[in-house]
């Protein structure tokens, strides 16, 4: 298969449309595997509380592993062709496990197995994916474009959940095919793509050397470093008690189940995809994207401290659409940042960076959250988190320029 010849570095004008489509085809078989995947642990193979931790964790920790070098590998090779190879790859796991489900041989070792190949893979294509952005953006909208794919990424994830919510109905046989055959479609979108610039011919260094240049480059950048501390805390003091604390606040507080965590649920992403799409149609009129990160960040810390008053359950939902739209601000004005200040020898690692933040911090937040809810109880576990992230907002108010830090394409 040859793509269809376009000078490198040349975007057509149809191109970030069909980086959308190919973007739709990758996240909404990853929602069907968020349901998925412990639905098949935990329901079908009847595995406890701590099989399904591990499970979940064998596909969350490839993220930590990979995602650095999947940074490097994009810099340094054509993001293009690689993410073609990663839809292939992806593709083949769900495929293999429904020949396993169709014989009858399914195992837990097997879905450990699975959890681990389909999360590599997705730690190589997460870096990948935002390396070819600035590419297909419309001229003069880059803003705008990484407002509408942090959105459609968020509404693809939700489709593909309420596509494996008939998992109990169909069975997971049908979904399986569904997820392999969407991420094989977008191998057409992917081919349409134009291939960025060719990088300058360079003497390459190990990998530890050119992950620390992509980490020198972000402490170096005064306008880099803030915006992925910020998101580190983040991942450790708002993902971590999201994981770890609000489903036992509805199972033990509330004495809710499964629709009242979906109410939670929804409520977040749902609000956080209203911001995202919000921001796609604003995004030119803002450059002070500093200002608007940290504002939302700080609101953030608020909410939570509301939500360790544990008040009704309505409000309890309610501050959690708060919640959600200010995280929508938060991941598409950072993502923003990074894509424009970024440089492109250095875009894909940068961006690594950021998705390992949330991805390595949240399970750090999850630990550490749990351990001081078994210890002093639920609001003490939303409360901690939330001075902490009062405090490392305070120092990098006080130590960088983001309050007045200006980002213009």
């Amino acid at each position: 298969m040859t793509a269809p010849q376009t000078p490198p570095g040349t975007s057509r004008p149809n191109a970030f449309p069909v980086y959308l489509l190919g973007l739709g085809s990758w996240f909404v078989p990853l929602g069907i595997q968020m349901v998925l995947f412990p639905w098949l642990v935990a329901v079908v193979l009847h595995m406890d509380a701590f099989a399904v931790g591990v499970a979940q964790a064998a596909v969350m920790a490839p993220s930590l592993l990979f995602l650095p070098l999947g940074g490097l590998v994009a810099d340094r090779g054509n993001p293009r062709r690689l993410l073609l190879r990663y839809h292939l790859l992806y593709a083949m796991p769900p495929l293999a496990l429904a020949l396993v489900l169709w014989g009858g041989g399914l195992s837990y070792p097997l879905l450990i197995a699975y959890g681990l190949i389909a999360g590599s893979i997705g730690a190589f294509a997460v870096p990948t994916r935002d390396a070819l952005l600035p590419v297909v953006a419309p001229k003069g909208g880059l803003p705008r474009a990484v407002a509408l794919a942090t959105a459609l990424q968020f509404g693809g994830q939700l489709l593909g959940i309420a596509c494996a919510s008939t998992a109990d109905r169909f069975g997971p046989l049908p979904l399986l095919v569904l997820h392999a055959s969407l991420v094989l479609l977008g191998c057409f979108a992917v081919w349409r793509l134009p291939d960025p610039p060719p990088h300058p011919p360079a003497d390459h260094p190990g990998f530890w050397k050119s992950v620390g240049e992509g980490v020198s480059a972000a402490a170096k950048s005064d306008q880099i470093w803030p915006v992925l501390l910020l998101n580190f805390g983040v991942g450790i003091f708002y993902v971590g008690p999201f994981m770890a604390i609000l489903p036992l606040a509805v199972r033990d507080n509330y004495h809710g189940g499964a629709q009242e965590l979906a109410y939670v649920n929804l409520a977040f992403w749902a609000a956080t995809i209203v911001a995202a799409i919000a921001f796609a149609g604003l995004a030119r009129r803002f450059s002070l994207r500093g200002r608007l990160i940290g504002i939302a960040v700080a609101v953030g810390s608020l909410i939570l401290v509301a939500l360790a008053s544990l008040p009704s359950f309505p409000i309890f939902v309610a501050l959690n659409f708060v919640w959600g739209l200010g995280a929508g601000i938060t991941m598409t004005q950072s993502r923003t940042v990074l894509q424009i200040v970024a440089p492109a020898t250095h875009r894909a690692r940068l961006m690594s960076l950021f998705q390992l933040g949330l991805g390595g911090g949240g399970p750090i937040g999850a630990l550490l959250t749990g351990t001081i809810c078994s210890i002093w109880g639920l609001q003490a576990a939303m409360l901690l988190p939330a001075f902490a992230m009062m405090l490392l907002i305070a120092v990098i108010l006080f130590r960088s320029q983001l309050w007045s830090m200006r980002t213009v394409e």
